[in-house]
């Protein structure tokens, strides 16, 4: 879709009329959060028709309110794209999280398991060595433990040990044997035990995972389809604004994605830090390298154009974190995992956090609900200096350079070099 951002509040109101705005109260819940996509796209705007526009054309008056009409629908629309791609770009990272989460699951049930696997082996070495004792207590008097020891359950076992501890002509060293028997075995149990609990979790992780997989795929497809769907009304939107202003259809396009962004760089200010400053973030930060930005900034150029995929990470399409991730992997640097929450919290540890304020190309700018430092982060781009930004933005749209948004923009950016 080729509308692009559009102001909301007052910078909007400067485009339309407030009568002319159709309702969008679906488009966002009580919270300020973005409502579910069915919500939104339950609200259809009466879309003019072409003998509307000619009737429109019989008198100067008519004229005007038919331009307003059309301009505010326009608006709304945008609206309510950028409201179904929020929606994705969130569940996407909800999703990211599962996946993030399952794969830690998942590798701690796999050190577990190994240790387990190792405690089990040990055990197995001194209950040998501790059967061969009883062999020879057996032979001098203790009777016929031997078995009982190998075969018997793990309670025999532990009863049998306790027995032979107690017996007085054990030597220091056989109690040492003894000792140890009974230490590794209660050992390679609990180990084992906990490996079987992380197998529970690592489950239940992985069924999480996969509902937010199909959730975070729906809420995509769906946004995707309705900006496919607003492309074709915006298409002829613009040629009825042609036709009652005697322009084209590409210059009406045009004005209106100037005027946004004259009115977004007029009304939008960049956030303003707290006071205290986070830990992780770095107040007198060192300016990045110049050569990793270069080469990061130029990979993500090269993907200009290419569409938006969920989970994409290339060749070919993208999403946010996936082209940030890729474009500093090609100069060497590791800016944390396919996610932004992830991206964040990695400079976040590195300290690598620094005030948008202080913005140098190559920083990586977080979006969240509200601009919150706290909580998840749900998008991720490069900035790439003189107030402009490069990203793989949303379901239905392409790679793109773009003015730094500042709603929802997270005061501290993320400075992977320096």
């Amino acid at each position: 879709m080729s509308l692009r951002r559009r102001p909301r509040g007052a910078a909007a109101a400067l485009l339309v009329p407030a009568a002319l705005v159709f309702a969008l109260v679906a488009s966002t819940g009580a919270s300020g959060a973005p409502a579910a996509p069915d919500a939104i796209a339950a609200h259809t705007p009466d879309y003019p028709t072409w003998q509307d526009v000619q009737n429109a054309k019989r008198n100067q008056a008519a004229t005007a309110a038919e331009i307003d009409r059309i301009e505010g629908i326009l608006i709304a629309l945008e609206n309510k794209a950028v409201e179904l791609g929020k929606i994705a770009q969130i569940k996407a990272e909800e999703y990211a999280q599962a996946r993030d989460a399952l794969e830690a699951a998942t590798q701690k049930l796999e050190r577990l398991g190994a240790r387990a696997e190792v405690a089990q082996e040990r055990a197995d070495e001194s209950a040998t060595r501790a059967a061969r004792l009883i062999a020879q207590l057996a032979r001098t008097g203790g009777g016929d433990l031997t078995l009982g020891l190998i075969i018997g359950s793990a309670s025999d076992t532990d009863q049998l040990l306790a027995r032979l501890g107690t017996m007085n002509r054990l030597t220091e060293s056989s109690s040492d044997i003894l000792a140890r028997a009974q230490f590794d075995q209660n050992l390679a149990e609990s180990l084992a035990g906990d490996a079987r609990a992380a197998e529970r979790v690592r489950k239940r992780l992985a069924t999480d995972a996969e509902d937010a997989l199909a959730v975070a795929q729906a809420a995509s497809d769906k946004a995707e389809a309705q900006v496919a769907e607003q492309q074709g009304h915006a298409d002829q939107l613009y040629a009825q604004l042609a036709s009652l202003k005697n322009t084209t259809a590409q210059l009406e396009r045009d004005y209106q994605e100037g005027l946004t962004e004259q009115q977004e760089e007029q009304q939008n200010n960049p956030p303003q830090p707290p006071p205290n400053p986070p830990g992780g973030v770095d107040p007198t930060p060192d300016p990045p390298v110049g050569s990793s930005v270069q080469q990061a900034i130029a990979y993500a150029k090269a993907q200009l154009g290419e569409p938006y995929a969920f989970g994409g990470a290339g060749p070919g399409s993208w999403d946010c974190s996936g082209l940030t991730m890729k474009s500093y992997a090609s100069a060497g640097v590791y800016i944390g995992g396919h996610g932004a929450s992830s991206q964040y919290n990695t400079m976040k540890a590195q300290g690598r956090l620094v005030s948008t304020s202080h913005l140098s190309a190559g920083d990586l700018l977080f979006y969240s609900n509200g601009g919150s430092t706290s909580g998840s982060k749900y998008h991720v781009t490069i900035y790439i200096g003189g107030g402009k930004m490069i990203e793989a933005p949303r379901p239905g749209f392409s790679v793109r350079i773009v003015s730094v948004r500042y709603g929802d923009l997270v005061p501290y950016a993320g400075r992977p070099t320096g």
